[in-house]
């Protein structure tokens, strides 16, 4: 779609054409991410899960909650960029691979946190140490 100039008139029309093009993004995402439809709801049952076996107090699930939005949101960027560069060029780039290598390392990271989080809930909740504690 080409850049159109924004037209003061019609606010309330590109704030719902907006809304909509957003809309068929996460759709796209939902129905064509492997990580978006089957890893993050792992993590997330599995958070729950664990949670609930191991008492976690409700600021460690908006701690996990927060994780989990910014994990979706960086795999909607690696997607951005995968499909972008799949754009440019379909032949075998060294810059084009290395782009998305990096674009998905950005969302191992946040995967991995997500993990370390859990796991220190655990622990700190195995050990007796209320961490919450000796932050507030």
């Amino acid at each position: 779609m080409p850049y159109q100039k924004p037209d003061k008139k019609n606010v309330f029309k590109h704030i719902f054409q907006n809304i909509s093009d957003s809309n068929h993004g996460l759709a796209i995402m939902f129905r064509e991410s492997t990580t978006v439809k089957r890893l993050i709801p792992i993590e997330l049952i599995g958070g729950i899960v664990l949670g609930l076996l191991f008492g976690f107090i409700p600021l460690e699930y908006i701690i996990l909650a927060f994780i989990l939005v910014i994990l979706f949101t960086v795999e909607t960027l690696n997607t951005a960029i995968e499909e972008v560069n799949d754009l440019v060029t379909l032949e075998e780039n060294e810059r084009v691979r290395r782009s998305k290598d990096i674009a998905s390392g950005s969302v191992a990271v946040w995967h991995l946190i997500y993990v370390v989080c859990v796991f220190t809930f655990i622990f700190c909740h195995l050990a007796g140490f209320p961490w919450w504690l000796h932050i507030m």
